[in-house]
């Protein structure tokens, strides 16, 4: 064994020693010359880096051309054609169409001028930046893009849409589910007279006979109270009069708003028609935060389902009335009966979808029930 591997190293060894009887012809070209090379990096645009070190044996005509300068690269970057007036940020340049810009300037007053409104809190009870501390925002017309938003069935029923029309359609950037409920009525009607007409068409039933009619609220005409001088987050507390028990309250916000209608949709879910209707008592105990020193939401609801009745209308009109706001109430005149009766204004379908009123047509006035 020993042998016969002696005798392989000793034929790779004659191979490459150059021993005539057994080596291959592995003569190669000569290499080209250093002028040669240059030339041919000059032509291809090739830079020779100066931080490439060569260590090791190295031919001295590679030594000299390695400490001369570097050949310049003429293969340079290609600018880009200067445009007249290029905007660089403008990435959609090439495809504008003057007339197009010539309509959106048109539009642009209409669409950018924003009113300056003055809540009714007048800023009052918003802390930590929940809302304007000054009451005062900033709001424009809707436009077609804020109908999108009314008429994409899961905003509407999440109850989103309004939240997302706010956030768009007022300068100032707040949370809408942070503002009083009385300042987003205020706002909401606002924007609605503004991007439409304040003029209101509803349907009505007569309570006392059973014609159906239509009429026209006009939406300048509804009272608005700021808040009083006097009445501030001191004043947020009071004492039941049959009970005589203490409490303390706050304003409802968007906020808890969506959190009834979430909770009224749940029961209906889980019950069905059986269930009890409990959402007075539950927006009651969401706006409730102390009843005789007891706190908790669950804790306060058990309290309001125990007292007297009294004490409960008492609870719920203190808490949705404050004294300032937008007086929805409207005054009624039934044009069969000449009834006179007053109700809340419905905010119906068409309130964002106004309906094409046809001209020299008269309300309709229907006799069916």
């Amino acid at each position: 064994m020993a042998d016969k591997d002696k005798g392989f190293r000793q034929e790779r060894k004659a191979a490459f020693n150059g021993d005539a009887a057994s080596k291959r012809d592995m003569s190669m070209p000569d290499p080209p010359s250093l002028a040669d090379l240059e030339s041919h990096h000059s032509e291809m645009g090739i830079e020779i880096p100066e931080a490439v070190q060569i260590q090791g044996n190295m031919p001295p005509e590679l030594a000299q051309a390695m400490q001369r300068q570097p050949m310049q690269q003429k293969r340079t970057k290609q600018e880009a054609p200067e445009t007249p007036n290029f905007n660089p940020n403008d990435r959609y340049a090439q495809f504008r169409d003057p007339a197009l810009e010539a309509v959106l300037r048109r539009l642009q007053p209409s669409s950018g001028n924003y009113d300056e409104v003055v809540l009714p809190s007048l800023g009052k009870f918003y802390e930590n930046g929940e809302g304007p501390g000054d009451g005062i925002l900033h709001i424009r017309p809707m436009t077609g893009a804020e109908e999108q938003i009314l008429s994409t069935p899961r905003h509407v029923k999440k109850g989103t849409a309004i939240n997302k029309i706010f956030q768009q359609c007022i300068a100032e950037e707040i949370n809408p589910d942070r503002l009083l409920t009385v300042d987003r009525t205020y706002l909401l009607i606002y924007l609605r007279g503004i991007s439409f007409t304040p003029n209101y068409d509803v349907d009505i039933q007569c309570p006392s006979c059973p014609a159906r009619f239509q009429t026209t609220i006009d939406l300048n005409g509804l009272d608005v109270e700021d808040c009083p001088d006097h009445f501030s987050t001191e004043n947020l507390k009071g004492e039941l009069p049959t009970s005589g028990f203490k409490f303390r309250y706050r304003l409802s916000t968007g906020r808890d708003e969506q959190m009834v209608t979430e909770h009224r949709d749940r029961r209906a879910k889980d019950f069905g028609d059986s269930a009890v209707d409990d959402t007075l008592l539950y927006r009651a105990s969401i706006l409730i935060e102390e009843i005789e020193g007891v706190v908790g939401q669950h804790a306060i609801q058990t309290i309001i389902e125990r007292l007297p009745i009294n004490d409960v209308a008492y609870l719920r009109n203190i808490i949705n009335e404050p004294p300032f706001g937008v007086n929805t109430k409207v005054d009624i005149i039934c044009p069969s009966c000449t009834c006179e009766f007053e109700i809340e204004m419905p905010l119906e379908s068409n309130f964002f979808f106004p309906r094409r009123k046809e001209q020299g047509k008269k309300p309709m006035t229907s006799t069916q029930q």
